[in-house]
């Protein structure tokens, strides 16, 4: 009887062993496509201290959160490309007055993309400044993402190096001026 047990048993393997291997694979589940714009950090581009003077913390994030969230929409708004990883470069004057760029790495987001998130982002309100500009960074990967700019943990764009002095400089109020000026 134990010997009768066995044999059914291992025909009913036999048996589910062969019908599964007459079935076609499964299909492979569908990679989700990766987000237009993911936010990762905020960089602050001036000393602490000089932000504390100038802006207020009740003011400023508001702000980053519209421009964050302003971004995002511009991109899912677009076309799929190649990844792309980088900063959005947010400069502030006093009067309320903003502007933005794009810096990414390899590959770098394709122009019309970076302009349609700039015209988004420079839409939207900013916050008061007191005695001079300040200027943030919001690192994002865009389309899964792709290699961080090059150089500097905060990068700038490669035009804004032209306004260094030969010998180096800082990232201050007179540079601010000459990228961005009057």
């Amino acid at each position: 009887m134990k010997t009768a047990a066995i044999a059914s048993i291992m025909a009913g393997l036999a048996v589910m062993g062969l019908a599964a291997c007459n079935r076609e694979p499964a299909p492979a589940p569908a990679e989700a496509p990766a987000e237009a714009w993911v936010g990762k950090e905020v960089v602050l581009y001036l000393p602490d201290g000089i932000m504390k003077e100038r802006v207020a913390v009740s003011d400023l994030a508001p702000y980053l959160r519209a421009a964050g969230s302003e971004a995002a929409a511009a991109a899912k708004a677009q076309a799929t490309q190649p990844g792309a990883s980088g900063m959005l470069l947010l400069m502030v004057k006093p009067g309320q007055r903003s502007r933005a760029w794009i810096v990414t790495g390899e590959p770098a987001m394709k122009p019309e993309v970076a302009e349609a998130v700039i015209r988004r982002v420079e839409a939207v309100p900013a916050p008061s400044v007191r005695e001079g500009p300040i200027l943030v960074g919001l690192q994002f990967d865009a389309w899964g993402g792709g290699a961080a700019p090059g150089g500097a943990m905060a990068p700038i764009p490669r035009d804004w190096y032209a306004h260094f002095p030969k010998d180096g400089g800082a990232l201050d109020d007179a540079l601010l001026a000459k990228v961005w000026p009057e």
